[in-house]
């Protein structure tokens, strides 16, 4: 390592110092926020993909008994073209309102996840901003918490801007 970087790890070490902890103790806990934040975002993550799972598999059933009912539909509509050509339109509109309404549900399920995995994010972030902002010399460490509440807050803001958009937009499609 060259004289400067030297001189950084010096510097950070007597920065450190004046925090009452070790540089160690700091790092320690700035590893573990790590950790825990890595895990709670795992963890929010697997739901959200779990809850994305089943809510396209029920797009896909209801896709799948859509299907079914336009083709019983349309082979009784053998005897009576007609009047069975009517019932089938009916029931594709109707079948079509169906897969609307879970294609509606699923967006707003996989909104919902992506949102709980943004707020578990932001949590974490701060966490371990709180952590970084506890080596700092006490008079630096307010503003840093402070930029760092004002950091979490803006991604809280901007996952519920996404949520309300993704919500609208499916309501849009049961119309």
């Amino acid at each position: 390592m060259n004289r400067f970087g030297w001189l950084m790890v010096l510097g950070g070490a007597v920065a450190l110092a004046g925090c009452g902890k070790s540089p160690e103790e700091a790092q320690q806990d700035v590893a573990k926020a790590q950790d825990k934040a890595a895990q709670d975002v795992a963890k929010a993550q697997q739901k959200a993909a779990e809850v994305s799972a089943e809510a396209r598999q029920k797009v896909d059933a209801a896709r799948a008994q859509a299907n079914a009912e336009v083709e019983k539909a349309n082979a009784d509509a053998g005897a009576k073209i007609n009047d069975a050509s009517a019932a089938a339109e009916k029931v594709e509109r109707k079948t079509g309102q169906d897969v609307a309404e879970e294609q509606s549900d699923a967006m707003i399920k996989d909104a919902k996840a992506r949102y709980d995995v943004a707020l578990t994010q932001a949590d974490a972030d701060y966490n371990v901003a709180v952590q970084k902002c506890g080596t700092l010399p006490d008079a630096q460490q307010g503003a840093c918490k402070d930029m760092a509440k004002a950091n979490a807050d803006a991604q809280r803001q901007h996952a519920k801007s996404e949520l309300d958009n993704t919500e609208t937009a499916a309501s849009k499609l049961k119309q």
